[in-house]
């Protein structure tokens, strides 16, 4: 977001100042870490840095990075400073996330936060967390307004600072950022190579509805 908010390129929301995205951890074709790219990941965290897209040469192939990955969200959902109230992330992924996390002896209250305030949007955000922070305390007296959900912890954190979340203002028409289609943005890439185009074909899998079926962010 920009820091007084407002639409930005190809975004629909990033509009209050208060979102973010943030590549996952990711690991290249030795199981080390590497430096984070925008790639797609699978239902089982295998993704691929596909550079040149007409040019399979170049292919690197990619597995999420799970435990830092998780490492870093419960860093964020611990903190009660950060004030983040959604993690847009695909089902796919939010899976494999909280399966490691019941494995690794996580607090309940974390799972339980995770589990809250993750969820699919209707673009999948499979190559990206797309993060929501709540008002800041000083800035709820001067009109800065949540959209719910309201959590319980929220809440009681206000009520401790001697404050109430103001309720929404009528639905206003916002500025719109422009931003492309699927099919304007796979014209507009150009030639691809065979395996790009498969991915793109597995991908229909999990682009349409969560998987495996949970209902799409409020």
């Amino acid at each position: 977001s920009y820091e007084e908010g407002g639409p930005i390129p190809h975004h629909r929301s990033h509009q209050s100042g208060r979102d973010v995205d943030v590549l996952f951890y990711q690991l290249g074709p030795d199981g080390d870490p590497i430096e984070s790219v925008g790639a797609f990941f699978d239902p089982s965290g295998a993704g691929v840095d596909f550079r040149d897209l007409a040019d399979p040469s170049d292919d690197v192939a990619l597995q999420l990075d799970v435990p830092r990955t998780w490492l870093f969200l419960q860093a964020l959902i611990e903190d009660e400073e950060a004030q983040l109230q959604h993690i847009f992330v695909a089902e796919h992924l939010r899976t494999l996330l909280l399966d490691y996390a019941r494995g690794h002896n996580v607090l309940a209250s974390t799972l339980g936060r995770f589990a809250e305030m993750s969820c699919q949007p209707s673009y999948p955000h499979d190559d990206h967390f797309h993060f929501r922070f709540f008002c800041a305390a000083d800035d709820i007296p001067k009109g800065c307004r949540d959209s719910p959900p309201m959590y319980p912890w929220q809440r009681r954190k206000l009520k401790i600072a001697g404050l109430r979340p103001l309720p929404l203002a009528p639905k206003r028409e916002q500025a719109k950022a422009k931003v492309v289609t699927h099919e304007e943005a796979r014209e507009a890439a150009g030639p691809m190579d065979a395996e790009v185009e498969r991915w793109l074909e597995r991908r229909k899998q999990w682009i349409d509805r969560p998987h495996p079926g949970r209902t799409y962010c409020p």
